[in-house]
């Protein structure tokens, strides 16, 4: 793994595992459904060696798209979540898509996140939002990176 960041006691880097395993392990600890895979790339925060927190993007041609932010339980509410979207928008100058829970607006907002008009969305995203809304996720789209015009 290539360290990113390092605070006292977490490691922030970009996964460069031989495979997601350790990943994925993490993700259903946290009772994610989904798991990293293929050209994913994958963020993690270390304790002593041991994934606590992590969160993947699914590659576009042109942009990004965020899946799957957790931290361990014990450690929520630590800015741990914030300083790994740092760590993320250290490394990616591409756009970022997220379908977070209206919840977790301010959380996206305060990481430089903005409302996406679904209507401007590109094509991948905007049919994955619709299959969001058609099975009653209620989730927003955001976005950070976008180009200004």
């Amino acid at each position: 793994m290539t360290l990113v960041e390092q605070s006292t006691d977490f490691q922030f880097s970009l996964w460069q595992g031989e495979n997601f395993r350790p990943v994925n392990q993490f993700y259903r600890t946290q009772k994610h459904k989904g798991s990293a895979s293929g050209d994913d790339k994958v963020f993690i925060i270390q304790q002593e060696s041991v994934i606590v927190g992590a969160v993947r993007l699914v590659p576009y041609s042109g942009y990004y798209w965020l899946r799957g932010l957790y931290i361990k339980n014990a450690l929520q509410g630590k800015r741990l979540g914030s300083q790994l979207l740092d760590c993320v928008a250290a490394q990616i100058s591409l756009p970022i898509y997220c379908f977070p829970y209206p919840h977790l607006d301010h959380f996206y907002s305060q990481a430089h996140y903005q409302h996406v008009d679904e209507n401007l969305l590109p094509d991948n995203i905007a049919t994955l939002f619709e299959r969001y809304n058609r099975k009653g996720q209620g989730v927003l789209v955001m976005a950070t990176n976008l180009a200004v015009s």
